[in-house]
């Protein structure tokens, strides 16, 4: 192959790869170049990308907007990677909780995601080929910070799953265990008893990870979720005499598979 040759497949890999930083570099909040003006809003327009958020899915970033996402070149041509992502939490899951614990745990259990890129100009996203590993790379990488940042602990990669009926192909998969502090129930009234509170909570609750792509008339969508992986349970015993004791339980009912299946129907929702 010539000089020139070998030159234009090392751009090419290089915009291939710059791409796929784009197309979910804003979930960590952050760009991979050192560009002053990556990260900015932009003067393209970029519209957000729509979602059957329903009841169950509030918006938390109302405020989103366009930004530049990458800046680079492919030979003599320059182009611009434009961006607009939108953050979602299952608002329904959140409240359920919030009265159950009597307001003592108030914090979302599953977040969801939902993103559009597009290229400027728009011939160089015609062009980009989405099965790219480089692609794939970027959205495990800033999947695992956006959980970090969430502050889940010991993430870790886990393959991929098959996103039935969704447009993604598959997901790839990231886990970890997020902290679960000790929570004191304060006032309670245990009849034979002199306990005036209970706690639990303490060890960690494991968490699972996912985020697909995939390419829409041009624009390329991306979604994905993070929610518990495993129930959280918790007892607590109560003396109530030498002879005579009581267990109370606590159970989240977090439901792992329903909140995996609700975030899989967020995800096939997203269009342009």
């Amino acid at each position: 192959m010539s000089k020139d040759g070998n030159q234009a497949k090392v751009r090419r890999r290089r915009f291939i790869a710059a791409l796929g930083t784009a197309g979910v570099s804003a979930m960590a909040g952050c760009s991979s170049t050192s560009d002053a003006d990556v990260g900015a809003p932009s003067e393209k327009e970029v519209s957000a990308p729509s979602v059957d958020s329903g009841e169950r899915w509030k918006l938390t970033t109302p405020e989103s907007e366009t930004r530049l996402l990458q800046k680079g070149g492919w030979g003599p041509i320059k182009y611009t990677a434009h961006g607009h992502v939108t953050q979602y939490e299952d608002s329904t899951l959140r409240k359920r909780i919030r009265e159950d614990t009597f307001g003592e745990i108030d914090r979302p259990f599953a977040v969801a995601f939902a993103a559009r890129v597009d290229i400027f100009p728009s011939s160089y996203s015609r062009a980009t080929v989405l099965q790219s590993g480089e692609i794939d790379k970027s959205i495990l990488n800033n999947l695992k910070s956006a959980m970090s940042n969430f502050g889940v602990q010991n993430i870790r990669d886990d393959g991929t799953m098959l996103a039935t009926n969704s447009s993604a192909g598959e997901f790839q998969v990231v886990r970890g265990e997020y902290p679960i502090q000790k929570v004191t129930i304060d006032g309670v009234n245990i009849p034979h008893s002199d306990r005036e509170k209970l706690s639990f909570g303490g060890g960690t609750l494991p968490i699972k990870g996912i985020a697909g792509r995939w390419k829409s008339e041009g624009s390329i969508l991306a979604g994905g979720g993070v929610y518990p992986a495993e129930n959280f349970a918790d007892e607590e015993a109560v003396e109530m005499s030498d002879a005579i004791s009581m267990s109370v339980d606590i159970n989240l009912n977090l439901q792992p598979r329903k909140r995996e299946a609700q975030v899989l129907d967020f995800v096939r929702s997203i269009s342009l």
